[in-house]
């Protein structure tokens, strides 16, 4: 005798649920391990040598040309909304297009070319993300990643303090899994805001994201990144001051007083006595020799202002436009150590025109989010806040395999889409 299972409807529909379940989840995956990648987490550890940072391995680049391939899957997967989240940046993508078009009078347009493409390629990624996730996802998930390279960082210290403590500049200044302190400083500082803002989200998860945020803190303070720390403070007051502006309308005016005042004392000091601000925080006033190749670089400037000398171009050849600079200073620069500046070598006073554009719709639209948007206000703020900061001392703008432009492009990329503010409600189905 023969039996037959017969498969119920509820059966077929729970069982197409748990595949699509599987693959939501396998995707989300993908996209955590990509931005591992992208944290330099992996070139860092594996494929950098600390002994001399001028060489540069050629797996290292090899090594994203599979990333890319996931990418680029990843994208005809979502693409009728990636198309959607693409098509309200114009923006952005006039300056990807200038980059590339660089190639044209660069210094060395193999260069130029290869990372443009790279720059097209991690562009890709932060917009893919930006049309993927919704507000919380995309927070949380960042977070969770933050969360990752915070607690890495620490093991590699324990575990190989040769590693992930400096010995010979900056002595004793820890740098986990990157090559050098300030890294580990900027990016613990970002993992801190989106600490905080997680909590915002999901306060129900306060045991995990207040930690978090803790142990970012004491990251900064450990990588003694004096920019890094001055960014922390200025997230946790933004973070208060924002949380007093959405919960207690009446007294959004004192705060805004507040700010406006503490804005104009600053601009004063900075005006009438900028050693006493460099002495508070410990800095010095040519900011650790930045201003020194600030003033050289502005020449080299001046003799392309217009276009510049090629997208990536101007450090890649030590014989090359950086010549000058390396061998008055006498050591290896290896960038202009100011976003800004760099923008200009590569894109000339053109690319900083077209950024600077595209920056200040972002401020606008930032601003207006504090009376108009959800609970990912918080993020939108403090994302802008550190990059235009971070922008004076690092070389993040426009910047190929670089985490934190995949930061920046996503979370400016679903400002200009208009995607919902995100909110929690409560029982009664009320607005939080």
């Amino acid at each position: 005798m023969v039996t037959t299972t017969h498969i119920t409807p509820l059966q077929i529909q729970a069982r197409d649920r748990f595949v699509l379940s599987g693959l939501i989840w396998l995707e989300k995956l993908t996209f955590f391990l990509i931005l591992l990648f992208f944290s330099g987490t992996i070139i860092g550890l594996f494929l950098t040598n600390l002994d001399n940072l001028d060489q540069q391995n050629p797996i290292a680049r090899l090594a994203f040309f599979p990333v890319y391939g996931l990418i680029a899957l990843l994208m005809l997967m979502r693409f009728p909304n990636f198309l959607r989240v693409l098509a309200f940046n114009p923006l952005i993508l006039i300056c990807l297009l200038w980059c590339g078009l660089s190639f044209l009078w660069s210094y060395d347009p193999q260069i130029t070319f290869r990372r443009s493409i790279a720059l097209l390629m991690t562009t890709i990624l932060g917009l893919l993300i930006a049309a993927r996730f919704n507000w919380r996802d995309m927070i949380t998930i960042y977070a969770y990643l933050f969360l990752a390279l915070a607690i890495i960082s620490v093991l590699v210290v324990l575990i190989n303090p040769a590693r992930g403590i400096m010995s010979e500049i900056h002595v004793g200044a820890w740098r986990g899994l990157w090559v050098e302190k300030n890294y580990l400083g900027g990016q613990m500082s970002r993992g801190l805001a989106l600490m905080m803002c997680a909590f915002a989200l999901t306060p129900s998860r306060g045991w995990l994201w207040i930690p978090s945020g803790f142990l970012c803190f004491f990251l900064v303070l450990m990588s003694t990144s004096k920019t890094a720390l001055l960014v922390c403070l200025l997230c946790i007051a933004t973070f208060i001051l924002l949380r007093i502006f959405r919960k207690a309308p009446i007294l959004r005016l004192p705060v805004l007083y507040c700010v406006i005042a503490g804005v104009s004392i600053f601009t004063i000091i900075m005006v009438v006595a900028p050693d006493f601000f460099f002495d508070l925080i410990g800095k010095e006033r040519t900011l650790t020799g930045r201003t020194d190749i600030w003033k050289l670089l502005i020449k080299s400037i001046q003799q392309k202002p217009i276009l510049g000398y090629g997208y990536g171009v101007y450090w890649a050849d030590p014989l090359g436009p950086s010549y000058y600079v390396r061998s008055i200073l006498q050591w290896g620069v290896p960038t202009a150590h100011n976003g800004w500046i760099e923008t200009w070598l590569s894109t000339g006073g053109v690319g900083v025109f077209l950024f600077a554009i595209h920056l200040l719709v972002v401020i606008i639209l930032a601003l207006l989010k504090i009376f108009r948007g959800g609970i990912e206000t918080y993020w939108v703020i403090l994302a802008i806040l550190s990059f235009v900061v971070f922008s004076v001392s690092e070389s993040s703008i426009l910047q190929q395999n670089d985490i934190t432009w995949v930061l920046y492009v996503s979370t400016t990329a679903k400002m200009f889409s208009g995607e919902r503010p995100y909110w929690r409600l409560r029982k009664d189905g009320t607005r939080r």
